[in-house]
């Protein structure tokens, strides 16, 4: 439904304010997120391109993506999808790479495919390792970390916001963190999608949700007209 685009868009919105981002995606490699971080930049800065033909290298206007690649060479943008060594992304390595590099902002994409190095534990303490290992390293660096997950499977309505219990590690993730958001599709209308805060630790909620604009290929992801209720 998106996560890997809405993580990508937080991204660039991160390093287009200055701030220095790390970027671990547990599911796709750089060369896909690279692609998705061009169509979003360039729409942030006055470009258009479209995801589908740097994809596919079909109707690419070469001059105006050589040009944008020359104004916008950001460098306070990392981005990860493996640790050197490991088979798979843990927390103990993300932790490493903070500490080794100082960003300001850590996004994960599919923190639910982050090891703990718990296998011994029930899924349901190795979810409360995580968020509160992940917790813990957000406030000993000063990192501000936002992580994603999907719904499982009893979700099965994706036009209905899902609830913590329809969210891989949905419990442990709302308990640990201060902001908890959803998403879900707009019946009848492709190019929208529906956020809700599900936690503000420092305030009232009171039933906030809003109307996303959501043109993944121009790169065009914004609130629609103030939707805020």
């Amino acid at each position: 439904m998106g996560k890997t685009w809405l993580c990508c868009k937080l991204a660039a919105d991160a390093i287009l304010s200055g701030h220095k981002t790390l970027l671990v995606s547990t599911e796709m490699p750089t060369s896909s997120i690279a692609l998705r971080m061009d169509v979003l930049l360039a729409h942030s800065t006055g470009y258009e391109l479209s995801h589908t033909a740097l994809r596919t290298g079909y109707k690419i206007d070469e001059e105006k993506y050589k040009e944008f690649l020359q104004k916008t060479n950001f460098k306070n943008l990392l981005v990860c999808d493996h640790i050197s060594g490991e088979d798979s992304i843990s927390l103990p390595s993300i932790t490493n790479l903070v500490r080794k590099y100082k960003p300001q902002v850590l996004i994960i994409d599919g923190v639910y495919l982050i090891s703990t190095h718990d296998s011994n534990k029930a899924a349901w303490e190795q979810s409360h390792s995580l968020f509160y290992g992940l917790k813990t390293m957000a406030l000993s660096t000063n990192t501000t970390v936002i992580a994603s997950t999907q719904a499982t499977r009893d979700a099965a309505n994706m036009y209905t916001q899902p609830t913590a219990s329809q969210v891989a590690f949905g419990d442990a993730l709302i308990r640990a963190s201060d902001v908890a958001v959803s998403m879900c599709m707009v019946e009848g209308e492709p190019k929208l999608r529906e956020i809700a805060f599900q936690k503000y630790r420092d305030g009232d909620l009171g039933g906030r949700e809003a109307e996303f604009i959501w043109d993944v290929d121009k790169g065009r992801i914004e609130e629609n007209n103030e939707s805020f209720i």
